[in-house]
């Protein structure tokens, strides 16, 4: 009876293994809205916005198009700190390079924020997801629906608050009378070998300029 009963365990911890997704890619729809007439001009600049994830291990890819506005692209190593940013558009075509201690050294100036964790739940995409709300100092408030089922690396990347458990599959940010929700649209569980390397690599492109974390601030980019 005892290896019968450890033999039906083993085999539930096999079925659970398989059920967590450890690479893939995700991608995402964007819907911005503001009721700030001011913003309604940089609004129309951004529609056609899009966000897709790729993780594998350690690594993590965000790639962010804003519209017509610009690309943003930022690649991280958990394993080794090593961060890059790839910033392309109206501004030219800028990298920096730095670090995950960097990035947490800044995000220390970021304003608090309150989580607090429900039993609410919904699937999507197949994916059983809780629901969050996140609310800042200045009373805005963000809802993250987040899966277990994914396990990625969420360290330097701001889309993927650490903050919150699981990996989101929607969420809404709110800030200012400015709204963005980001509702997944597919996700592929596997990455194909031969793009595996280039996806995290992090090296500057040809052609991108380098730059640093305080030059970003400058410019008056956070």
């Amino acid at each position: 009876m005892k290896k019968l009963i450890l033999f039906a365990s083993v085999i539930l911890l096999t079925v659970s293994g398989w059920s967590q997704v450890t690479e893939g890619h995700i991608s995402y729809k964007i819907d911005l809205t503001s009721d700030n007439p001011d913003m309604q001009s940089a609004l129309s600049m951004m529609q056609g916005s899009m966000l897709d994830i790729y993780f594998m291990g350690a690594s993590t890819r965000a790639e962010m198009k804003m519209g017509s506005m610009m690309n943003v692209t930022s690649i991280t190593n958990e394993k080794s700190g090593d961060v890059l940013m790839l910033m392309s558009g109206m501004i030219g075509f800028n990298a920096i390079k730095t670090t995950l201690r960097e990035l947490e050294a800044q995000n220390q100036e970021a304003p608090k924020v309150d989580i607090l964790l429900t039993d609410e739940k919904k699937e999507i995409l197949g994916f059983v997801c809780k629901k969050a709300m996140l609310t800042d100092e200045q009373g805005n408030e963000s809802t993250f629906w987040y899966t277990e089922e994914i396990i990625a690396s969420k360290k330097g990347q701001n889309y993927l608050n650490d903050k919150v458990p699981g990996f989101p599959l929607e969420y809404d940010i709110n800030n200012s009378g400015f709204k963005m929700t980001m509702i997944a649209s597919s996700v592929v569980k596997t990455l194909k070998k031969n793009e595996q390397n280039e996806l995290f690599n992090l090296t500057v492109p040809e052609g991108y300029k380098e730059m640093t974390l305080e030059d970003l601030k400058n410019m008056g980019m956070n």
